[in-house]
């Protein structure tokens, strides 16, 4: 079967993603995470920073330092952690 607008092809974990988002109690918590998973998936597809990508090409602006790069990670370290203890 084709994938359709009416019935897309997803894998389990995007189900469960999106099960995950229709889940949250309140309609303002879920604006404000749909909000930051968007800036998160646009943070993943469009590095910024003076590093160098898996690819071994620059990540993208050089008015960034890869110390920003890296406090976005280690934050979400911190929050993998505490999801791990709960």
């Amino acid at each position: 079967m084709s994938q359709t607008i009416d019935r897309p092809e997803l894998s389990p974990a995007e189900w469960k993603l999106i099960q995950d988002l229709r889940s949250l109690p309140d309609a303002a918590l879920r604006d404000r995470m749909q909000t930051s998973l968007g800036e998160l998936l646009f943070f993943f597809r469009t590095p910024r920073c003076q590093g160098i990508g898996i690819e071994g090409f620059p990540c993208g602006d050089p008015r960034s330092s890869c110390e920003d790069c890296h406090q976005i990670w280690d934050m979400l370290d911190r929050v993998a952690e505490r999801v791990r203890k709960d």
